[in-house]
């Protein structure tokens, strides 16, 4: 029943997840082999009127919940009870702040990084991606900007040596390039197999992207510098 509750909601079929539930109310509380509830699933694979639906049956979202929906006040609430959960992991290693950046909600971001959110935090899973890396992968340039203006690193790395720049060339994000080169990403950067930015947006054809990174803006633009107080 697990099994067929987690499936109907990947295919976003809320008619069988409410009949489901109606049969068996308490797979609500319910988590899948990864160990994802319900509303986590629905809102990994974009499911939104079944994520809509599951956060409303759900009720009390925990943070992670709340930072992946953009329930910005449940977040708030949730630290102020514990401000340790500010920096604490979901079951897949990524934290309050990290899953607002890559689900789009830039409020929650925002608020999360007032209340001492660490921007270059990478998360504890196999990628280390850090919160630019996150909003990047998913296209949310505000949050890209949000995260730089608030001294995130936009030449932090994954463990694979990805920076965000990679992220966003590969996937040919002009606006996202131009935000990153703009705010000092540097274009020399090699991942570990020794690709350049340049590089991984030629082979993904990227043509806009690679026609950007060609103009070598970044010559223009002081290097990023961490400030006093960052740790």
């Amino acid at each position: 029943m697990n099994k067929e509750f987690f499936d109907a909601i990947r295919q976003n079929d809320l008619g069988k997840v409410e009949r489901l539930l109606v049969a068996y109310p308490d797979l609500v509380y319910e988590k899948n082999e990864s160990g994802l509830s319900p509303v986590m699933v629905a809102a990994h694979y974009r499911q939104a009127e079944v994520l809509e639906f599951l956060s409303e049956k759900t009720g009390s979202l925990n943070i992670f919940e709340a930072s992946a929906t953009g329930r910005t006040h449940q977040v708030l609430r949730h630290i102020a009870r514990d401000p340790l959960l500010i920096g604490s992991c979901d079951s897949n290693g990524f934290t309050p702040l990290g899953l607002a950046c890559f689900f789009g909600h830039c409020e929650t971001a925002e608020h999360l990084i007032k209340m001492g959110a660490v921007v270059n935090a990478p998360t504890h899973s196999t990628d280390g991606s850090a919160p630019i890396h996150l909003a990047t992968r998913a296209g949310h340039a505000e949050i890209v900007l949000l995260l730089i203006k608030n001294n995130a690193n936009p030449n932090v790395r994954e463990i694979n040596g990805s920076t965000p720049l990679h992220i966003a060339s590969q996937n040919g994000d002009t606006k996202i390039i131009r935000t990153l080169l703009f705010n000092g990403a540097d274009m020399t950067i090699r991942n570990h197999k020794e690709k350049l930015a340049i590089d991984l947006a030629v082979e993904a054809n990227q043509t806009d992207a690679v026609k950007l990174l060609k103009e070598g803006i970044t010559r223009r633009f002081k290097p990023f510098r961490p400030s006093p107080s960052q740790n």
